[in-house]
């Protein structure tokens, strides 16, 4: 796990969802393809984020099971798996399986332990980046700024990086 957050901060960049006060890493040079209110989606070459807001009210567990089902089954997924969501300070969901392109989808529904917040996250990706895929949903923090893992030691001098500022998505 340690080596996997280790290698957030060579490519991510943070996020801030000012009116909700949620916070998230992303890689860095995505192209936004869509954002409102309560949406936003990035994309790249290899990988597709987005999240989506909603009032929990109702949202149980039984809930946001038969949700990210019938979502996987309206993809057709396959080789699914659902297990419970590791994102602190919320509870919840994530499903992962196979698209029948080849690709893979990761779906999370969680509700939120302070707020009255439902965030849904889908992530598209290949094979291969789960370690991606669990680094952005890790970094998922409501009322703060995620937390940056601290930097790998190396023997040689360090390569100056541009430091990255909190982008603001949308605010009206």
């Amino acid at each position: 796990m340690a080596a996997v957050l280790a290698v957030v901060p060579a490519w991510s960049e943070t996020l801030r969802w000012e009116r909700y006060n949620l916070s998230f890493e992303v890689p860095d040079g995505g192209h936004v393809a869509y954002k409102s209110s309560t949406a936003y989606e990035l994309q790249w070459h290899d990988l597709t984020f987005s999240i989506r807001l909603f009032d929990k009210s109702g949202a149980d567990d039984d809930f946001l099971k038969y949700t990210l089902r019938k979502d996987a089954s309206s993809y057709n997924m396959w080789d699914t798996k659902l297990a419970k969501s590791k994102i602190r300070g919320f509870d919840g969901y994530t499903l992962t399986g196979t698209l029948p392109d080849g690709s893979h989808a990761s779906l999370t529904m969680v509700t939120s332990k302070k707020t009255n917040l439902l965030v849904q996250i889908e992530i598209n990706h290949y094979e291969g980046d789960e370690p991606r895929v669990a680094a952005i949903l890790k970094s998922l923090t409501e009322g703060e700024k995620p937390k940056k893992a601290p930097k790998p030691q190396k023997e040689s001098k360090p390569k100056p990086r541009k430091q990255s500022t909190p982008t603001i998505l949308y605010d009206i």
